[in-house]
């Protein structure tokens, strides 16, 4: 372990919330950022950020989304990062949405373009990183904290968590594009279904339909996601980002130019390179 330079500390202290008068602390494998809403780490390959309001049931506040901001773009800069993993320190709830106690002091135009606006382009930037995100719902995802989950690329969940979009109880609607991506996973009707008609559903039938990849008990959900993040800290970085970004086009319907792009420019990489070494020589290929 090494002590951080001042230009290292100012860095980190402006990305993650440190107090100003902290000059230097110690840094290994594993990066500890303490805010007062959740908590952020980066330990070998793997980011994690852990929503950490629990009194709150971890509902969302303006102060919140500004806050993980920081830790995205530690995460986009940093090169050795192969996933992210998306957790809730709460027993019962991964996130219960929107924190509508902030609601009754912003006008009608505010609630547009400063709150959903700034849920919007955090979700944006979760959706768009180039690693794969994993969202553990170790207890309900409801509202904005669906909407957490489903900018993520998988959703593991416990069995006994609930999803689903309530805000007609108070009058509200999905704003931070729940009712789009919930189409694009499970299609017009159903989603219809979720958000107009139904109160949240159970783990097993949003493993059903589609909503989240599989449903444990919660000591099978760490098993579970121990093992799809070291199969991804094993995989080429660039790859995983070539991927990632193949897939985003071909979601918007830019099916054959993204493959003929990604393949290209997959093609061209060291990764590439390592892993026909490694075929041709009959090993494991290291990738950096």
């Amino acid at each position: 372990m090494r002590r951080v330079n001042k230009t290292e500390a100012r860095l980190l202290r402006g990305q993650c919330g440190l107090p100003g008068g902290l000059t230097s602390f110690i840094r290994g494998s594993s990066f500890s950022c303490p805010v007062p809403t959740f908590l952020f780490h980066i330990d070998g390959r793997v980011a994690t950020i852990t929503l950490d309001r629990v009194a709150r049931h971890n509902a969302l506040t303006m102060a919140m989304l500004a806050d993980v901001d920081p830790a995205l773009a530690r995460i986009e800069n940093a090169r050795d990062v192969r996933v992210v993993v998306f957790r809730s320190a709460s027993p019962r709830f991964f996130c219960s949405g929107a924190d509508i106690g902030e609601w009754g002091d912003v006008d009608p135009e505010e609630m547009g373009s400063r709150f959903i606006g700034a849920g919007n382009r955090i979700f944006r930037r979760i959706a768009e990183l180039d690693v794969p995100t994993i969202s553990v719902l170790s207890g309900s995802a409801l509202v904005g904290g669906l909407e957490l989950a489903l900018s993520c690329d998988f959703r593991y969940g416990f069995t006994g968590a609930m999803f689903g979009f309530p805000e007609a109880s108070v009058g509200a609607i999905p704003g931070w594009m729940g009712c789009q991506r919930l189409s694009d996973l499970v299609g017009a009707s159903r989603s219809r279904e979720l958000v107009l008609a139904r109160e949240p559903i159970t783990a097993a039938r949003a493993v059903e339909w589609g909503i989240i990849n599989k449903a444990l008990s919660k000591e099978q959900l760490d098993d579970c996601v121990a093992e799809i993040c070291a199969r991804l800290q094993r995989r080429s970085s660039a790859s995983l980002s070539v991927r990632k970004r193949l897939l985003r086009m071909v979601e918007s319907g830019q099916a054959e130019l993204a493959h003929e792009f990604a393949a290209s420019v997959c093609k061209g990489t060291p990764d590439a390179a390592e892993g026909g070494k490694a075929f041709r020589g009959k090993r494991h290929a290291e990738f950096r």
